[in-house]
C-alpha cells in the first residue's frame, strides 16, 4: 500500500482506522498519514520521506509541537 508520493503505508500506524486503497491515494489521507508518520513511525520510515512533500504539507499537519519546531527547524537549515 502506498499513499500519494508513493510513500509506503505502514499498517501498524493505522491500528484504529480502516481506510480504503481508493482512500490512500487521496490528499486528505496523506495528510493524515504523514501526521501519524512523523508522531509515531520509526527513524527509518521518517527518514525515507522525500523532504518536499514534508516541506509541503507540515502547516496542514497535526502533529505534536516538539515535532512542529523539530520539522520547522530542520527545514530552515536545509
Amino acid at each position: 500500500m502506498k499513499t500519494l508520493y508513493n510513500i509506503e503505508v505502514n499498517p501498524a500506524l493505522m491500528w484504529d482506522y480502516d481506510f480504503s486503497p481508493a482512500q490512500m491515494q487521496e490528499e486528505s489521507f496523506l495528510i493524515w498519514y504523514l501526521s501519524r508518520l512523523l508522531d509515531s513511525g520509526t527513524a527509518t520510515e521518517i527518514k525515507r520521506l522525500p523532504i518536499e512533500v514534508v516541506a509541503r504539507y507540515l502547516d496542514h499537519l497535526t502533529i505534536s509541537r516538539r515535532v512542529r519546531r523539530f520539522w520547522e527547524w530542520y527545514l530552515k537549515k536545509t
